[in-house]
């Protein structure tokens, strides 16, 4: 799985996402800002991203995703 493919599928499920990824292979790191995780906890966020992938987590084609998912109201908050 390549990282457009990621980064489409995420869009797909959040147009306004801002996401920047990192990686390669089957091993990724998403950073994910949206105003579509508004009102979620963590879990829930990283499971709804999860969801997007879990044929390609259950056949090993992705081996590793890391989810960073915020608001963009989280993310304003930690700029210094």
């Amino acid at each position: 799985m390549d990282q457009d493919e990621i980064v489409k599928r995420v869009r797909a499920e959040h147009p306004d996402a801002v996401v920047d990824i990192a990686g390669a292979d089957c091993n990724f790191e998403l950073h994910i800002v949206s105003e579509g995780f508004a009102g979620q906890g963590l879990l829930q966020r990283q499971k709804s991203v999860l969801a997007l992938f879990k044929d390609e987590l259950k056949s090993g084609a992705l081996h590793a995703l890391t989810i960073k998912a915020k608001t963009p109201q989280e993310k304003a908050a930690e700029a210094p």
